[in-house]
């Protein structure tokens, strides 16, 4: 599964990418209205650094026709570079818009989308993503788990290469039942990378470990303790 930090401050990326393997960062403009810097000077920063970590970078068009996405799209990917993908809003216009980026050899992903149909028409048009807002699906009455689980069956069962990056979480339960769907990649905010690995057990056994330890060596290291060579 991807792992994408989800949102617009460059350091919460870089503190996440220090402890985390992440694949890169999400942004999108309402993500970008709330950054305390100036946006150019943001995307500035964002093309340093995905360039000198390899790492994917996702920018939102903000046109309202097809030609104007596109021309968003080219735009940003020559300034971006390899590693940028264009995301796309999954409306009347957006679906057109798909296959103009396609043919200009530019990475795709139709987001906010809400349905499996949605889904399968964006992955029929050639987008290399599906953005399903999972949680937004349940507030709307939907199963947010289930229409994701369908989008992957349904893109393998039908051949399509497409890839279903899930959206917009509240807990790490909804990622688990995620990976557990075959889902690929994700997007998810910083401090929800903190508490996928956080478990009362492993601290509590850590303390155990700790405790025993001290109680045996005192303040010396397991370092300490290595045979100096004669």
């Amino acid at each position: 599964m991807e792992l994408y930090v989800d949102i617009a401050d460059l350091d919460a990326v870089k503190a996440a990418a220090e402890y985390f393997p992440i694949d890169g960062f999400t942004t999108n403009p309402k993500i970008l209205t709330k950054a305390k810097k100036p946006v150019e000077e943001m995307m500035a920063e964002y093309r340093q650094y995905v360039r000198a970590n390899n790492m994917k970078i996702f920018f939102q068009v903000t046109g309202e026709t097809a030609e104007e996405m596109l021309e968003q799209a080219k735009a940003l990917k020559e300034y971006f570079g390899e590693r940028f993908i264009v995301k796309i809003p999954a409306v009347k216009e957006g679906y057109k818009a798909v296959r103009l980026c396609k043919e200009a050899g530019i990475t795709v992903t139709v987001t906010v989308v809400h349905s499996m149909m949605q889904a399968l028409v964006a992955a029929k048009a050639g987008a290399d993503y599906v953005a399903p807002y999972v949680t937004h699906i349940d507030n709307i009455g939907a199963d947010g788990i289930e229409c994701v689980s369908e989008m992957v069956e349904v893109f393998i069962n039908g051949g399509y290469p497409c890839k279903v990056l899930g959206a917009s979480f509240r807990t790490v339960d909804q990622l688990k039942k995620l990976a557990l769907a075959g889902c690929q990649a994700v997007t998810i905010s910083p401090d929800l990378f903190d508490a996928l690995i956080k478990h009362p057990s492993t601290d509590e056994s850590m303390k155990g470990f700790e405790t025993a330890w001290k109680e045996t060596f005192g303040e010396k290291q397991i370092s300490d303790l290595i045979p100096r060579e004669k």
